[in-house]
């Protein structure tokens, strides 16, 4: 027989970024929540990438939006949240490898100034007064300057510290064994491996995972996994100075094929390592790191900078990026379901899109305005759940606080 454990008025299903994100501004509203994690802070996605603040690489009417209100929040985390998450504004570099690549990079500079994002088309002049390292045959590329990195892994724990003192409740080593709703679709409890949690509402931010706890409800969430590898160079003297990719990474990330995609992708860390990516493969969830993927990823960077060959890569891991056949995220009310939410499929885009991402899933709980048009990221947006509004949720129960 399973014990109850408490009644809080949410419950958040996962412990990378986006569940600590959606854990810490539902508690900034005054609600009681537990956020559940089978193992630790960032032991999943979160803990296996490169911490990418981008926007250039975002599709431009509904992802790109919800990243610039990221960065805005991110911006205010960083006096909000006692724990350095690393927060560095060094702005990115897309980096053309010919001459046809050199009009995709005026087409996005021309794109994203249209939408607010600053950026300038640098010629190979330019590009290598702000990469030096780069192979003297490349012939420019673009530089976003509001662009930057974090450490995710910081920035996970930072957010749940932080929703602590706001009276989030993280329960690390919980392991959610199925969602209980009723007949009509109302969530009543989660039930783990340590009891039985009542609540009326749960947020599942469990990444590639979320699809299958959805399942022990009946309900089909349409996010699957993509393996994606880092190599990690030893450290060398500040060889990159922003963040770097080649122009075709987004070719990479809108790719649907099961096949491995390369692409450039390089940075310095604080620490002085070097980061390269990246691979995107459909691959189930096998996270094993392969040797062949991380030549590959090797390769490729030693292409755009000759210098990397004289260095040795120390160490090299995968993760599983949670994708949605459309590329986009999904966030919101799971139709059909009264007080079910879903906060998934960012895929590589998870870090920088965490903060809007948690502040619109407290915002649909609470029954807030919402900041951008409900079925812009629907989790029913797929045709597999019946239409739902989200006029029709129900409002969180507010506790008292003491908060500005």
């Amino acid at each position: 027989m399973s014990c109850s454990v408490g009644h809080p008025d949410v419950v958040v299903v996962g412990g990378g970024i986006v569940g600590a994100a959606c854990g810490y501004y539902l508690a900034r509203e005054g609600l009681s929540v537990q956020l559940l994690e089978r193992s630790f802070p960032a032991s999943g996605t979160s803990g296996a990438c490169e911490g990418n603040l981008l926007l250039w690489d975002k599709e431009p009417t509904r992802e790109l939006p919800l990243g610039q209100r990221s960065l805005e929040l991110l911006r205010e985390l960083v006096q909000e949240l006692e724990i350095d998450f690393e927060y560095q504004p060094k702005g990115s570099l897309m980096v053309a490898e010919g001459e046809d690549a050199l009009e995709a990079v005026d087409r996005k500079v021309r794109e994203l100034a249209a939408a607010g994002v600053e950026g300038r088309r640098l010629d190979a002049r330019e590009l290598r007064a702000e990469e030096p390292a780069l192979a003297e045959d490349i012939p420019g590329g673009a530089l976003f300057p509001g662009d930057g990195q974090v450490e995710p892994r910081y920035a996970t724990v930072a957010l749940i510290e932080g929703g602590r003192r706001h009276g989030l409740v993280p329960r690390l080593g919980t392991t959610v064994r199925r969602l209980a709703l009723d007949g009509a679709g109302r969530v009543q409890a989660v039930e783990t491996d340590r009891g039985r949690i009542e609540t009326r509402h749960v947020v599942l931010a469990a990444g590639v995972w979320t699809r299958d706890l959805a399942a022990t409800a009946g309900l089909e969430v349409e996010v699957y996994p993509r393996k994606g590898q880092i190599v990690v160079v030893e450290r060398a003297p500040a060889l990159f100075h922003r963040k770097l990719m080649e122009a075709a990474y987004t070719s990479a990330v809108e790719s649907s094929s099961a096949a491995l995609q390369v692409a450039m992708v390089a940075e310095s860390t604080r620490s002085g390592t070097l980061l390269l990516g990246s691979s995107r493969q459909l691959v189930g969830y096998d996270r094993t790191a392969d040797p062949r993927v991380s030549a590959a990823i090797a390769a490729r960077a030693i292409r755009f900078f000759p210098s990397l060959a004289g260095l040795r890569s120390i160490r090299t891991y995968a993760g599983l990026r949670p994708f949605s056949p459309d590329h986009l995220p999904l966030i919101g009310a799971i139709p059909g379901t009264e007080g079910l939410y879903v906060a998934t499929g960012h895929e590589g885009a998870g870090i920088g899109l965490a903060p809007a991402t948690g502040r619109l899933i407290a915002q649909w709980v609470t029954g807030q305005p919402l900041d951008f048009p409900a079925d812009w990221f629907s989790p029913g947006r797929f045709g597999k759940q019946p239409g739902a509004t989200p006029e029709k949720k129900p409002r969180a129960r507010r506790r008292a606080t003491n908060r500005d």
